[in-house]
């Protein structure tokens, strides 16, 4: 199989960072599809089932995590590394949305404290679910390491004055081996209406994504929080 997750491009917006993610075509689109898979997920993050999950099957990622899409894990992950790092703020929240109903790309939105923790934690939360889905060959991730290394990463860059204090800055074109866009919209360029329903219905929101409100982190079925 080749990478399981390809980050195609990263929008940083004023409020959020916003990802575009592409699951290989051998790769399963949902968690049910690979259970052993999922199994090392929660082996090295098991508090990641303690996360609250807004959407149509329960209240916490546990009620899904067993048949939701990966990319919806990805998100999950990548939240978790960031809450791990103590240098965001008490809630960091995530949403994540199909961009059509017949294709293997997702957009990825999290709130942005500073943009180098959020891509960094990305990025090493894709390394974490390709080693698990692609047959945990290999060195088992150390999640310790790598949050200690997300740490210093930041740290580096602040001279350490904390995350919050370096939004905007620092975060180049493929550094993390993807494609940056800094425009200050929060949004894609040609994907304005954000994804609104269940999976694989192919219903979008008529809301622009421009307009979106505060409150409409707890509408649809792909958000997550986790409580620090």
């Amino acid at each position: 199989m080749a990478q399981l997750i390809d980050i195609v491009r990263v929008v940083v917006g004023t409020e959020y960072l916003t990802a575009t993610v592409q699951i290989a075509e051998d790769a399963p689109l949902m968690t049910s599809e690979d259970l052993e898979g999922t199994t090392r997920v929660y082996n090295l993050l098991p508090t990641i089932i303690d996360h609250a999950c807004v959407g149509d099957v329960g209240s916490t990622f546990k009620d899904c995590m067993g048949d939701t899409e990966l990319a919806h894990l990805l998100e999950h992950v990548t939240v978790e590394l960031l809450a791990r790092t103590n240098l965001v703020n008490e809630i960091v929240a995530g949403r994540t949305w199909r961009e059509l109903a017949y294709d293997r790309t997702y957009s990825i939105r999290f709130d942005c404290v500073d943009d180098v923790l959020v891509a960094a934690a990305l990025s090493s939360a894709v390394w974490i679910m390709d080693w698990a889905f692609t047959g945990g060959e290999g060195a088992v991730p150390d999640v310790n390491a790598t949050v200690e290394g997300l740490v210093e990463l930041i740290m580096s860059l602040s001279d350490g004055q904390g995350a919050q204090d370096q939004r905007g800055q620092g975060l180049s074109d493929g550094e993390f081996g993807f494609t940056i866009d800094d425009s200050p919209q929060n949004g894609f360029e040609g994907y304005e209406q954000p994804y609104d329903g269940g999976y694989d219905d192919g219903y979008y929101d008529e809301q622009p994504y421009d307009d979106w409100q505060e409150e409409d982190l707890d509408r649809g079925p792909r958000m997550s929080r986790k409580i620090i």
